[in-house]
Protein backbone atom coordinates (compact mmCIF):
# COMPACT_ATOMS: atom_id res chain seq x y z
CA UNK A 1 0.00 0.00 0.00
CA UNK A 2 1.40 3.59 -1.26
CA UNK A 3 0.49 6.17 0.99
CA UNK A 4 1.07 10.05 1.89
CA UNK A 5 1.41 12.19 4.71
CA UNK A 6 -0.52 15.30 5.43
CA UNK A 7 0.56 17.26 8.66
CA UNK A 8 -0.29 20.72 9.70
CA UNK A 9 0.26 22.76 12.48
CA UNK A 10 -2.23 26.23 12.72
CA UNK A 11 1.29 28.42 14.45
CA UNK A 12 4.51 28.97 13.76
CA UNK A 13 5.02 28.47 17.45
CA UNK A 14 4.05 24.78 16.68
CA UNK A 15 5.82 24.50 13.50
CA UNK A 16 9.15 25.37 15.02
CA UNK A 17 9.04 22.96 18.24
CA UNK A 18 11.44 20.39 18.53
CA UNK A 19 10.71 16.16 18.18
CA UNK A 20 10.75 15.83 21.76
CA UNK A 21 8.58 18.51 22.78
CA UNK A 22 4.72 18.30 23.46
CA UNK A 23 2.26 19.38 21.42
CA UNK A 24 1.34 18.27 17.80
CA UNK A 25 4.62 19.35 16.53
CA UNK A 26 4.80 18.41 12.88
CA UNK A 27 8.39 16.46 13.98
CA UNK A 28 5.95 14.97 16.45
CA UNK A 29 3.07 14.29 14.10
CA UNK A 30 5.60 12.70 11.43
CA UNK A 31 6.95 10.30 14.11
CA UNK A 32 3.64 8.87 14.58
CA UNK A 33 2.76 8.72 11.56
CA UNK A 34 5.41 6.70 10.17
CA UNK A 35 5.22 4.22 13.07
CA UNK A 36 1.91 3.69 11.73
CA UNK A 37 3.35 3.17 8.26
CA UNK A 38 6.13 1.13 9.49
CA UNK A 39 3.79 -1.49 11.86
CA UNK A 40 1.23 -1.17 8.51
CA UNK A 41 4.56 -2.71 6.29
CA UNK A 42 3.06 0.38 4.09
CA UNK A 43 5.16 2.60 1.80
CA UNK A 44 5.65 5.91 2.12
CA UNK A 45 5.09 7.44 -1.13
CA UNK A 46 5.48 11.67 -0.24
CA UNK A 47 4.70 14.02 2.89
CA UNK A 48 2.61 17.54 2.76
CA UNK A 49 3.36 19.89 5.19
CA UNK A 50 1.06 23.08 5.95
CA UNK A 51 3.07 24.84 8.41
CA UNK A 52 1.18 27.90 10.94
CA UNK A 53 -2.32 26.92 8.42
CA UNK A 54 -5.12 27.24 10.16
CA UNK A 55 -7.56 24.48 9.25
CA UNK A 56 -10.79 26.62 9.31
CA UNK A 57 -10.08 26.97 5.66
CA UNK A 58 -9.15 24.25 2.87
CA UNK A 59 -7.22 26.61 1.53
CA UNK A 60 -4.02 25.34 2.63
CA UNK A 61 -1.53 25.51 -0.09
CA UNK A 62 0.24 21.61 0.48
CA UNK A 63 -3.35 20.35 0.72
CA UNK A 64 -4.60 21.38 -2.33
CA UNK A 65 -1.28 19.95 -3.67
CA UNK A 66 -1.77 17.06 -2.34
CA UNK A 67 -5.49 16.28 -3.40
CA UNK A 68 -4.49 17.84 -7.08
CA UNK A 69 -2.03 15.02 -7.07
CA UNK A 70 -3.94 12.45 -6.02
CA UNK A 71 -6.29 13.17 -8.95
CA UNK A 72 -3.15 12.54 -11.34
CA UNK A 73 -1.59 9.98 -9.75
CA UNK A 74 -3.52 6.32 -9.31
CA UNK A 75 -0.04 4.65 -7.20
CA UNK A 76 -1.60 6.28 -4.01
CA UNK A 77 -3.67 4.14 -1.85
CA UNK A 78 -3.78 5.67 1.04
CA UNK A 79 -3.23 9.24 2.99
CA UNK A 80 -2.31 9.04 6.79
CA UNK A 81 -2.84 12.22 9.45
CA UNK A 82 -2.08 12.40 13.31
CA UNK A 83 -5.66 12.98 13.84
CA UNK A 84 -8.31 14.39 12.01
CA UNK A 85 -8.65 17.75 12.74
CA UNK A 86 -5.13 17.71 10.99
CA UNK A 87 -7.17 17.75 7.86
CA UNK A 88 -10.04 20.16 8.64
CA UNK A 89 -11.76 22.14 11.38
CA UNK A 90 -15.25 22.33 10.07
CA UNK A 91 -17.15 19.46 9.11
CA UNK A 92 -18.14 21.28 5.29
CA UNK A 93 -14.28 21.03 4.28
CA UNK A 94 -13.41 17.58 6.29
CA UNK A 95 -16.72 15.81 4.06
CA UNK A 96 -15.71 17.42 0.87
CA UNK A 97 -11.97 16.18 1.30
CA UNK A 98 -13.55 13.22 2.22
CA UNK A 99 -15.17 12.88 -1.20
CA UNK A 100 -12.05 13.69 -2.82
CA UNK A 101 -10.41 11.24 -1.45
CA UNK A 102 -12.68 8.64 -1.73
CA UNK A 103 -13.17 9.68 -5.71
CA UNK A 104 -9.58 9.00 -6.34
CA UNK A 105 -9.96 5.52 -4.68
CA UNK A 106 -7.99 6.42 -1.56
CA UNK A 107 -8.56 5.94 2.22
CA UNK A 108 -8.18 8.24 4.88
CA UNK A 109 -6.11 6.89 8.13
CA UNK A 110 -5.67 8.37 11.48
CA UNK A 111 -3.15 7.48 13.81
CA UNK A 112 -5.25 8.51 16.86
CA UNK A 113 -8.49 7.93 15.78
CA UNK A 114 -10.15 4.30 14.10
CA UNK A 115 -11.46 5.14 11.13
CA UNK A 116 -13.52 2.32 9.58
CA UNK A 117 -15.64 1.82 6.08
CA UNK A 118 -18.75 1.27 8.03
CA UNK A 119 -21.81 2.98 9.08
CA UNK A 120 -20.79 3.41 13.10
CA UNK A 121 -17.40 3.85 11.43
CA UNK A 122 -18.80 6.73 9.28
CA UNK A 123 -20.66 8.15 12.38
CA UNK A 124 -18.12 8.29 14.67
CA UNK A 125 -15.71 9.90 12.09
CA UNK A 126 -18.24 12.57 11.27
CA UNK A 127 -18.63 13.14 15.30
CA UNK A 128 -14.74 13.77 15.32
CA UNK A 129 -14.95 16.25 12.46
CA UNK A 130 -17.76 18.10 14.48
CA UNK A 131 -15.58 18.12 17.59
CA UNK A 132 -12.96 19.99 15.65
CA UNK A 133 -15.46 22.00 14.70
CA UNK A 134 -16.85 22.60 17.78
CA UNK A 135 -13.10 23.40 19.10
CA UNK A 136 -12.00 25.72 16.72
CA UNK A 137 -15.40 27.43 17.16
CA UNK A 138 -14.79 27.61 20.90
CA UNK A 139 -11.55 28.79 20.64
CA UNK A 140 -12.66 31.62 18.75
CA UNK A 141 -15.55 32.81 21.27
Amino acid sequence: MNCLIYLRVSTKEQADKGQGEEGYSIPAQRKACLNLIREKGWNITDEYVDRGESARSAARPQLQDMLTRLKDDKTINAVVVHKIDRLARNVEDHVTIRAALKAQGVILVSVTERIEDTASGKLVENIFASFAEFYSANLGA
